[in-house]
Formats: structure tokens, sequence, C-alpha cells
């Protein structure tokens, strides 16, 4: 008697679960998944500041944050990062304060190579700039790989990517985006943990 009423409440149980994918799948909660894609710590003076390749705004954000006195020195991260530097001194960054990391491809890589930069280098503590939409991901990956180095990691998400601008997520390159992202997510938990 007791097993049928504990194999009922498991089906009972597994069909909630199928139910609420479905809901999900259908229609789901874009504005929510938007947001919980986002992480934006309050900048605080560090080391470093190590801003990833990408979107354009990146570096941009990089070099305000220097300019404003958060960190004497900046590395580029990826591919592309002699253009960043580009960008970030026609703002006004001094190049000799600029370090180059040119070699990742993926987040992975620039949680990699970045780290050998700052532990080379003794730097304590770092802000991670990159677009809101790429923040969680970065987060996961790089307290994964800066882990047990003893470097304090701020995240910063740049303020002027176009993302989510309405809150609700209702564009459909938001949506395609947010997609993505956590299928990247997913990717990234299976592969690296």
């Amino acid at each position: 008697m007791q097993i049928k009423r504990i194999g009922k409440c498991i089906i009972l149980f597994l069909g909630v679960i199928i139910i609420a994918l479905a809901c999900l799948i259908a229609r789901p909660p874009w504005s929510l998944l938007a947001k919980l894609l986002v992480v934006d710590d309050r900048p605080e003076k560090v080391d470093v500041l190590i801003a990833l390749s990408g979107d354009s705004e990146r570096e941009i954000y990089a070099a305000e944050l220097y300019k404003l006195g958060f960190a004497p020195r900046i590395i580029m991260s990826g591919r592309g990062g002699g253009q960043m530097a580009k960008r970030a001194v026609s703002t006004g960054v001094k190049e000799r304060d600029i370090l180059i990391e040119d070699k990742s491809e993926s987040t992975y890589q620039n949680a990699v190579y970045s780290r050998d930069i700052v532990v080379a280098r003794n730097f304590k503590s770092a802000i991670i700039v990159t677009s809101p939409y790429h923040m969680r991901r970065t987060k996961l990956v790089f307290g994964r790989v800066f882990r047990n180095t003893g470097v304090k990691l701020i995240y910063c998400s740049t303020k002027d990517s176009g993302f989510n601008v309405d809150g609700q997520c209702k564009s459909d390159i938001d949506r395609q985006i947010v997609r993505r992202e956590y299928i990247k997510l997913i990717y990234y938990w299976f592969k690296y943990w």
C-alpha cells in the first residue's frame, strides 16, 4: 500500500515537472532569464582591469574605469587585443598601462591566460569587464580558474551594450542572445566542472 502511494507521488511530481518545463519552453519568462545573466558588482580600487574581447564597449568601459582611478593597468584579453588597446589609448589610456593577451579564443581561455598574467605580475585583485549578458558565464569560469590563487575578482558589466534596454527582453535580438548564452552556460558547466 505504502509503495503504491510513493509511486503515485513520484508520477505526480514528474508530471508537474514536465508541465512546468513545457510552459517554460512555450512561454519563457524572458525578462527573468535576461536578468539572471547579469552580474554587476560595484567597482572598487583594484590592481588591474581585465577587459574581455567581443563587443567594443568592453574596452571603452575598462578605459573609463581606468581613468576614474579604479586600476593602474588594463589587460586586454582575447583575439583583437591589439585593436582593443588602440581604442582604449584613443580615449586617454596610457599605452604603457595596457597589457595585451591575444591568444585566447574563448571565455575559458580568457580566464586561463589572464590568470597567468595576474599571477606572474603578483596582482591581488581585478575587475573583470564584459557585456551584461556574458557576465554570468564569465563569473562561473573566472571563479573556477582563479580558485586558490588568492586574487579578489569583481565583475562589472558594461553600461552601453544595448542588451535588454527595455528591461523586458522583448526584442528578437535580445531573446536570441539569451538563448545562446544559456546554451553556452550549460556547455561550459559540463565541459569545465
